[in-house]
């Protein structure tokens, strides 16, 4: 008997974890790319598809480089409200985290984007947005969703000159992969990461603006990225830390 009811309750405990874990959800993109032609305000989506449920999300931005005059004019939405970037009650630094409504299954998916009005800003470049998303209810199905903007000033410079090209590198700290994104103008052909005492790790040759680059093979310090273009000449160098 005693066996029978230990039994029992491990049954009803791995019913009870199935249940929980079937509560599951995915991001329609890890990243979203965006470049901004008009100065109003922007919406740019990267949607919540629930697996099954309904699904309640708790989220909070855990990185972003946008300048000031960017965070001022921008927001995060989800399917309950909107917050803004920052200001008093924002999002960031302080990280926030928030609560949506239940995200229903239906076979569809459903609203989680950026605000972002260009018509404030004063400054140009390529900047980004890292928020991290989970499954309020068990705690896990961790996913990030991060949104990348490009924007120039509605009175600056239509172009970005070389010597001003901006660079974006997240997540910083990285645990298995570092994400670059950089201004075309560039013409970066090859990206390189050094260690803290200049040995070579590894080399990508690139194409287009952007570039993912696995960190699985190195181990936990600090690391240098440099970016070389068809003559290698370096354009750009940052640091980051792999956890």
């Amino acid at each position: 008997m005693k066996k029978i009811f230990t039994l029992l309750c491990t049954a009803v405990a791995l019913l009870g974890y199935s249940s929980a874990q079937a509560q599951s959800f995915t991001m329609e993109r890890d990243t979203v790319f965006f470049t901004c032609t008009s100065a109003t305000l922007q919406n740019i989506y990267d949607t919540v598809a629930p697996a099954s449920g309904p699904v309640t999300i708790k989220w909070n931005v855990v990185g972003t480089n946008f300048p000031a005059d960017w965070q001022a004019v921008s927001g995060i939405c989800d399917n309950n409200n909107c917050f803004n970037l920052s200001g008093t009650g924002g999002l960031w630094p302080a990280g926030t985290i928030k609560t949506s409504m239940a995200y229903p299954v239906a076979g569809a998916n459903h609203d989680f984007h950026l605000q972002f009005n260009a018509s404030g800003i004063t400054s140009s470049g390529t900047y980004y947005v890292r928020t991290r998303l989970y499954n309020s209810s068990t705690l896990g199905d961790t996913t990030y969703a991060t949104f990348v903007v490009t924007a120039n000033a509605p009175n600056g410079v239509t172009n970005i000159s070389r010597s001003n090209e901006e660079l974006s590198l997240y997540p910083n700290p990285a645990t298995t992969e570092i994400n670059l994104v950089y201004g075309g103008s560039a013409d970066v052909k090859t990206v390189s990461i050094y260690n803290i005492i200049g040995k070579l790790m590894s080399v990508y040759r690139i194409s287009g603006n952007s570039a993912n680059m696995s960190l699985e093979n190195m181990p936990g310090g600090i690391y240098f990225v440099r970016l070389a273009d068809a003559q290698g000449q370096i354009v750009a160098t940052r640091k980051f830390t792999k956890q």
